[in-house]
């Protein structure tokens, strides 16, 4: 059985996922599968540039629904159901892990915590790949020289890409949220969740994720009254 299962949240970013997989496969570690979960892509033959990309050694599966990009939740969820590991990994498909995440990931995972890093903003401009944005903790020079335990409302501190959560708590506790629609505050919402159910929740400086750059959706700003009214019932 594997350390880790990552899984990949995909909807028409086939521009970006060989990026992700040349990051996966550069990995320190080989203790870990991934599960490519694909809500629809209409932009390429997805599990081409899988078959194609992704080294040999790395076990891997493709599931795909047929959603076109409206249901994130559901879609990892698909990942979930499939995992092997011990803690499941959730990174989107726009996005790159430091060659070392794992390594220093299996330093932190524990089954009564959950873990994220940090995350950094990447955009094109003149032709070369820049940063952009940073992690909140980043900018405000917070970003401390240990991991750190967030004690008070962790939901607006951490991200779920790049989150790991044990698996059996995925499964104890229902896996994302399938009530919100399109995305956008799904990983509010499982974060409090696990934090009410009384989860550790882990700030490691040291992993870093790069994002690529793109504008909200619009149903980041629809699902937030949803998830905060379902956050408010597990505080109660």
């Amino acid at each position: 059985m594997p350390k880790f299962s990552i899984i990949v949240g995909i909807y028409n970013q086939s521009a970006t996922l060989p990026a992700l997989i040349a990051s996966l496969n550069k990995q320190n570690t080989r203790d870990f599968e991934v599960h490519f979960c694909d809500d629809g892509s209409d932009d390429a033959d997805v599990k081409a540039i899988l078959e194609s990309l992704v080294a040999a050694d790395i076990p891997w599966h493709y599931h795909r629904q047929e959603h076109k990009g409206m249901r994130l939740s559901k879609n990892l969820n698909q990942g979930i159901r499939a995992a092997r590991g011990e803690y499941c990994l959730f990174v989107m498909a726009d996005s790159m892990l430091e060659q070392d995440y794992l390594e220093i990931l299996d330093e932190y995972a524990a089954e009564d915590r959950i873990v994220c890093g940090i995350r950094i903003q990447l955009a094109e401009i003149d032709g070369k790949l820049q940063g952009v944005d940073m992690d909140w903790r980043v900018k405000k020079n917070v970003v401390p020289q240990f991991p750190s335990v967030i004690i008070e409302m962790p939901w607006l501190c951490l991200t779920g890409n790049g989150l790991a959560i044990p698996t059996a708590a995925m499964r104890q506790y229902g896996g994302w949220w399938e009530k919100i629609e399109g995305y956008g505050g799904d990983d509010n919402e499982i974060i409090a969740r696990l934090y009410f159910k009384g989860f550790l929740c882990w700030s490691v400086p040291d992993l870093r994720l790069y994002h690529f750059w793109h504008k909200s959706s619009e149903s980041n700003w629809k699902n937030s009254s949803l998830v905060l009214d379902k956050i408010a019932e597990y505080e109660r």
